[in-house]
This record gives C-alpha cells, structure tokens and sequence, in this order.
C-alpha cells in the first residue's frame, strides 16, 4: 500500500484533496438567493441579462467590479443558476489555496507552516461565508498571489512586452476594481520596480501600463460604490475566529476575540516585518492591510486571516526549542493551538450550516425575504389601485422598488429594482424623485440614509405608507394615486 502511494506525484494527491474539499464545501453552501454581497449580485445580473438579451434596471447601477469577467462562463450556461456562480468563487477560492501553498513552498523552512496554514484557511467560516456569498475575497486574494507569481515570472523572463506584462497590467485593472485594498498590488509593484528594476527600458513600461491601468480602474469603480468605510475593524478581526457577524451587535466575546486577534495580528505584523516586506507577496498583502484600516470590513479580516496563518505559524513552528525536549517538546504548542483553532473552525461551521438549514438569514436579507414573499399581493393592490383609475381590465402593472440593495433586491423578487433616490431639499422634491416607484426598501438607522427617513416622516398623510418594520429596515409603499386634497378646495 505504501509503495502504491509513493508512485502517485504529491500534485495529484493535493488535487484530490481539494476536490475533496470542494465537495464538501458545496454541501454547506446555501442553495437559496439570499445572504449575496451586493457587488456580486450586481455582476451576476448583468451577466445574466447579456446573456439572454434581455433589458433590465440593472444597467442603471453602473458598472460592476471585474467580478463579471469570472461570472461569465457560468452566466452564459447556466443563466439564472446562483449556484453556478457559487461554485465559480469555490474553484477561485481553491486557485487561491493552490497559489498561496506554492509560493510559500519555494522555501523549505515553510513547508510544514505553508501546509498547516493552508488547510486551516480552507476551512475557516470567514472563508466559507465569502465562498458562500460570491464576495469579493476570494478574487482579491487570486489578483494578488497571481500578481506575485507572473511578477517572478516576468522578472525572469527576456521578453519586455511578453504575456506575463499584460498579466501584471490586467491584474492591477481587476485588484483596483474589486476593492479599495485592491490598490495595493498596482502600488507595490510600482515600488518594487523603482526600488529593483531589471533595467531601465522595463521599468519605463511597467510604470506607463501600471499607472494607465490605475487611472482607467479609479474611473470605472467611481468610489467603491458597494463599499462602507471606516467600520470597526474590531468586528473584522473577531470575524477570524466566530465567523462573520450578523451586523448587530458586537458583543462581550465578539470584543474579546476581536480586540485579542487584533493585538496577535499587531504582534505578527511587528514581528514579521523583515520577512513580510522582503516577500513580494507578503508586500502586497501587508499594504492592503494597511489600507483596509481605512475600510474595515470582512474583506480585511480575510487579509488579516492570511496573514496570521502564513507568517504566524512559521513563528511558532520554527522557534529554537531544547534538543531534549522530545516530540511535545518541539511540537506540542503547536499541536494544541492547530487543534483548538481547526475546532474552533468547524463548530462554527456546523453553525453556520445547521443555521442554514434552519432557513436563519441575516436582518438584511430576512427583510429582502419578507418583500419577496410578499410581492405578488403587491402587485395585486397595485394592479387593482391602477385599474380603478383608469378602468382598464387589460392593464397590467409592473411592480418597481428602489432599494438599498438593489442588486440583492432584484436577484430575489425577479423584479425591477433601482438605488435609493439621491438626498432630495424636502418632502415634495423627494415625492417627484418618486415617480414610477411603487416600494423603497432601506435601513433607517444607516446614517447615510437620514435625508431619505427625514422626507418620508415629514410627507403629506396619504403618500406613503409603512408596511413592514424589520430590525433590518423598512418597506415603504409609495401611493401615486392619492388625492391631495389643497386648502380651501
């Protein structure tokens, strides 16, 4: 049996145990269209309204992220199947891990860490749960190990102008669109190559693609627009081990475990600096860090996720230990610590998937749910509303609903759904913004939503009408067919 297995290369064992992992993973994911990142739900809509020709308010959102480029193939064969893009973002995910392995593998002192570090990434719920909501994570990571790998590569190539230029180039133009972290890749690698070019005539193309490709990403994202800046990054590093968050509160343990995960992401980041700055990847990955204090969302805890298993654990497995010490001398913090964390892990996977099966859904998407499940009475009042105007049976309404989520909204009620209006002077300016939209569907609380609650609690009785409350927002019905009555009439 051992010789059997000694003639099978080590590469093929690594892909059967990834496809093992994969099918796993698929067997946890949600087979539902709730509980998406909205980015990803906007891309996947255009996708799919491309594919089969067919005109939607989906163009009105702008441009999506290049998520769009991956979601493609599945888009075009599978049109509608939010499975398909799921199982895009698991075989990205796997890209990454096989990447991420390998890079740390060129050297031999990581062999035993790159090999822990990657089976606890694969199975972490922060991981999971990005897999599981088409997030922007998994890409981010294949922009930024693809970009170390075709750099080394580039590097020791003879062609200026070859394939692996116009790789560095397109994965600046995708890692700048995905995220704001993402800008981290263009601007090291204009770092290194000022610090270390080959020669001059490679530098001066690097740095005219690199620079055209930044401008061009900055103007299609426009902002970010799917991002929400400055969140406490408390919540992100609490994340790496209890798993995302519902967006409530944090919690006595959600502070524990956050403010503790972020002083042992301090202390390696401190600790490591030498070695993460001399490695290419390890430079990307430390100024996306950077940048994602300024963002704080699950997007950074992932980063900070690969950072602590990467270059933490070669800390711990590497340190100088007494010669008699015997195996537990060597190994057995080690070995504890793996073993509460990998469990750790897979309770909160068990969670997370006895949660699913329980149809549990975050207060964003269980108030998305309460809309969809109710839309065809919706669309029965409104229908019923129009024809008693214009005494028409022929008439048929089209339901229509700005949305906070508008992307998530759409993917949902299969219906067409448009942002929030822009912050209106009063109440009468926000009523004509509000022309041909039958429901708004918003959180409250949100500040960047104050304007928008302000105008609707101050309208005139008759025009509007809540018709359900939810900790996580509203539904407002938008009546047009109300008579206001003027004074003295």
């Amino acid at each position: 049996m051992n010789n059997w297995l000694s003639r099978i290369p080590k590469e093929y064992l690594a892909y059967l145990a990834l496809a093992v992992w994969g099918a796993a993973v698929f067997m946890l994911l949600s087979k539902t269209n709730y509980g998406l990142d909205e980015g990803g739900a906007h891309a996947l809509l255009l996708v799919w309204s491309v594919a089969d020709g067919v005109v939607s308010s989906i163009v009105t959102l702008g441009l999506p992220d290049f998520r769009t480029l991956f979601f493609i193939p599945a888009g075009a064969l599978w049109t509608g199947n939010v499975l398909a893009a799921k199982m895009t973002t698991l075989l990205v995910m796997a890209i990454v891990a096989w990447a991420l392995h390998s890079w740390r593998m060129q050297s031999k002192e990581q062999e035993e860490s790159s090999l822990l570090a990657t089976g606890l990434l694969l199975i972490s719920p922060l991981v999971l749960h990005q897999i599981d909501a088409i997030s922007v994570a998994p890409f981010l990571l294949f922009a930024f190990a693809m970009g170390a790998w075709t750099d080394k590569i580039y590097r020791e190539s003879k062609q200026a102008l070859g394939g692996m230029y116009f790789a560095q180039i397109f994965l600046c133009l995708v890692s700048v669109t995905l995220h704001p972290m993402g800008l981290a890749y263009p601007l090291v690698l204009l770092w290194t190559w000022y610090k270390n070019p080959l020669d001059r005539e490679r530098r001066n193309y690097l740095f005219a693609g690199v620079i055209s490709a930044l401008v061009i990403a900055l103007v299609l994202t426009m902002g970010w627009r799917h991002v929400e800046w400055f969140a406490n990054p408390v919540r992100a590093t609490s994340s790496l081990l209890l798993g995302p968050s519902d967006g409530g509160d944090l919690g006595i343990d959600g502070w524990i475990f956050g403010v503790g995960m972020l002083c042992m992401l301090l202390w390696i980041v401190i600790s490591q600096a030498a070695r993460l700055w001399a490695d290419p990847l390890g430079r990307i990955l430390f100024g996306a860090l950077v940048i994602g204090l300024f963002v704080g969302d699950e997007i950074f805890g992932v980063v900070a996720l690969v950072i602590v298993l990467y270059w933490g654990l070669p800390m711990l497995l590497n340190r100088p230990v007494n010669a008699h010490g015997g195996f537990w001398g060597q190994r057995g913090i080690a070995l504890i610590l793996i073993f509460v964390v990998s469990t750790v892990f897979m309770l909160n996977d068990k969670a997370s998937y006895q949660a699913m099966l329980l149809g549990e859904l975050a207060p964003r998407d269980t108030l998305i749910r309460a809309f969809t499940e109710n839309s065809a009475d919706y669309l029965k009042d409104e229908t019923a509303h129009g024809q008693g105007e214009s005494n028409d049976a022929e008439k048929v309404h089209q339901l229509r609903v700005a949305s906070q989520w508008p992307g998530l909204t759409m993917l949902a009620c299969r219906c067409d759904a448009l942002p929030l209006p822009p912050e209106a002077r009063d109440s009468e300016a926000l009523y004509a913004m509000l022309k041909g939209v039958d429901y708004l569907l918003f959180d409250p609380h949100n500040p960047a939503n104050s304007s928008l609650s302000h105008n609707l609690a101050t309208m005139q009785a008759g025009l509007v009408e809540t018709v359900d409350l939810r900790k996580g927002g509203v539904i407002v019905q938008v009546r047009h067919q109300a008579l206001v009555q003027k004074p003295g009439s």
